[in-house]
Order: structure tokens, then sequence, then C-alpha cells
């Protein structure tokens, strides 16, 4: 691997132990909307009993050169969770796995009622009182970003990273996870393009995927126990259940016991899922974006010639015109020369209008029972 990119290897507590771009073979990482640095991997030309530095937890940073400020910029960082040992022909190898430090959240267990405390409130407490004291994960105020919402009620009994999810799911729209300085996120989406490409420079390939086996506008919720009975509720999306006939879904989050809560959660999976579910891969070559390196990560654009109209529903347009894609995952290896090729898994923007609607609802409930 050539100076474009530096790798190291570094102990539980972070101390450098080796840079392995010399020796590395196949490096490759991944990055997240929903929960950040995600999975890496790599080989090492090493026989097995003879790697001594090189154990669980110990700390993975990927550098890329800055040729504007003549260092190397961090782009990503991850934890080992797994060496497993590997003959390639006549050569034996050390392969590496690990993934981002979004892992170490499962590890932590939270046993927690919250009563009317807004959500992003509710996220710093987890992180205050559970997260940052027993993990590697800090955080900046500046990145938990309030959401507006306050939920009556809300129990845990579970790891922090289901329940950190459960604050995102029930607010929806949200962009959260740990960074490569492993710190926790907790933003609204951007609804900006910053990323536009014409087919066929940079992009190699781009497949569109419209799937109609994901839509969901019947919501059955099983929470936890009130009073002694599990508590159930279900919604219903009419108008996708005439376009589209009913399709259920159960949820079973133990952390939902009230009605305010349950319609918000509905309303945020109804947003995502009660039409046509739209996705796309594009793989990209010879191109050095850090898609992450602004967070919200900004929309990207397919650049074509003309316009494509989508699927017709009873004579009408389902899509139009140019469609701006969510990047909801990043792949990212390193070839033989140095060079950073690229893999995209893109989603559909949906309308946030409904999660608005539900918020102002329950603002209005609140204000009605004030005045009984």
């Amino acid at each position: 691997m050539d100076i474009n990119y530096r790798i190291e290897l570094r102990d539980r507590s972070f101390n450098l132990l080796e840079v392995l771009d010399k020796e590395i073979i196949d490096p490759c990482w991944e990055y997240s909307r929903i929960g950040g640095c995600g999975g890496f991997s790599f080989s090492l030309p090493r026989e097995y009993c003879n790697e001594k530095h090189i154990s669980g937890d110990f700390n993975i940073r990927i550098y890329k050169w800055n040729t504007t400020t003549k260092t190397y910029d961090l782009i990503y960082q991850g934890l080992v969770e797994d060496k497993l040992p590997s003959v390639r022909g006549s050569q034996e190898v050390i392969e590496v796995q690990g993934h981002g430090y979004l892992a170490q959240l499962s590890r932590i267990y939270i046993d927690h009622d919250y009563t009317s405390t807004e959500v992003s409130a509710i996220v710093k407490d987890i992180l205050d009182n559970y997260v940052v004291p027993n993990t590697n994960i800090t955080y900046d105020a500046g990145d938990i970003v309030a959401t507006g919402f306050t939920p009556d009620s809300l129990s845990f009994n579970t790891d922090a990273k289901r329940a950190l999810q459960t604050c995102a799911d029930i607010v929806g729209s949200r962009e959260w996870g740990v960074d490569k300085n492993r710190k926790f996120f907790f933003k609204a989406r951007s609804e900006t393009v910053g990323f536009r490409y014409p087919l066929g420079q940079k992009v190699t390939d781009f497949n569109n995927d419209d799937s109609f086996k994901d839509i969901v506008n019947r919501v059955i919720i099983q929470g936890g126990d009130v009073s002694g009975t599990p508590y159930t509720k279900t919604y219903d999306n009419i108008p996708s259940q005439t376009k589209y006939n009913r399709r259920d879904r159960v949820v079973q989050n133990s952390a939902i016991t009230t009605d305010t809560v349950s319609a918000q959660f509905a309303e945020a999976l109804f947003t995502e899922f009660a039409d046509i579910v739209r996705r796309a891969r594009c793989n990209m070559v010879d191109d050095d974006t850090i898609f992450e390196s602004t967070i919200p990560i900004p929309m990207f654009q397919l650049l074509t010639s003309g316009i494509t109209y989508g699927e017709k529903k009873y004579g009408t347009f389902l899509y139009a015109g140019r469609i701006e894609y969510q990047v909801n995952r990043i792949s990212y290896s390193i070839g033989n020369v140095g060079k950073l090729k690229i893999s995209l898994q893109l989603g559909q923007l949906r309308p946030s209008v409904s999660e608005a609607i539900a918020q102002l609802e329950y603002e209005l409930e609140q204000q009605r029972q004030e005045n009984l």
C-alpha cells in the first residue's frame, strides 16, 4: 500500500504498537448512517503462533494523507473482535476483523424509567450515566440535537444500543452512532444534496431497486407490562392500505407503555415504509471522497442525461424526475496501488411531515390536559 493511507494498531489504552501499512492485505471498512463506523477487516502475512501484538478490543485506526496540510487525517476507528489464522496457498496469514465502537453499547445494561423527558435529554442521560463511564465512547453536547418531542413515559430494561435505537425510532429522521473519534452523535438527517455524480465517469455502475416487499401500513405494537397486562396497540395507514392492500408489522419493544409513545413510534414507521421503498447500489472507483466527513451525511444525486418516470399505479406516477438518495451505508476498500474503491447503499429520503404532525398533536394534548 502506498503513502496515501496509514493503518495503526494500538492497545486498549491507545498506545501505538505497530504501523501496518507495508504488510497489510485487502483492508476494507464500512460506515453507516445508522450506527456510524461499522465493520472492518484485513489480513497480515504472519504466522499465527508468532503474532503477539493483536488482541481483543485493540484499537485500529485508518488515516488518509491530506495533500493540503501534509498530514494524515483520521477517517476510521474501531476495535478488534476476531483474529483468524488462514492459509492462502503456501502463505500463512492472520485475518483480523472488528467493528466500530458502537459495539461497546451492547455491553452496557440499562434499567431506568424516564417520565416527561425530552428525547435528546434521555439520550444525554444514558450517555452520562451508563455509556461514557463504562466504555471508550464520549460525546460533544452539540452533537446531541434536540428533537422537540417529549414522551410521557419510557421504560428501559435492555442494553444501551437498543435503548438509544428506541429513542431514534420514536422520533424518526435521526442519524446516530459513533464516529471516527469515538464520539456519539444524535442528529436530524440531512435533506440537502451534497454529492452529485454523473453516470459513466467515477460511477462505474448504478443499480436501482423499487421494493414493494417492505411496505408497512398496519403496525401492531407490543410493549411492556402496564399494571400486569402487556401493552398492545394497533395503528393503520388507510391511504397505503387502499393503494397496496394491508401489510402488517408486529413491533415488540418493552420501553413502550403509553399511547402517546406508541403513536409516535407508528408514525415514524409509516413515514419510512407506508409507500414504495426505493433503494440503489452504486460502485465508484479512483475516488478519494470520504462521504461521512460531514455528519449528517448530505444526500446523493446521480446525474443522467434524461428524466426517467417510475412505475404507474392506477394511472398515477409514483416517482418522477431525478431522485435524491440518502447514503445509508458506505463500504471502502484500498487496492494494491493505494486507490480507494467505494460502494454505496442508497435509500430514498422520506417526508418528515407526519413526524411533525404527531409531535404537534402530542403538544396540543398536553395543553388540553393542563386546562382541564
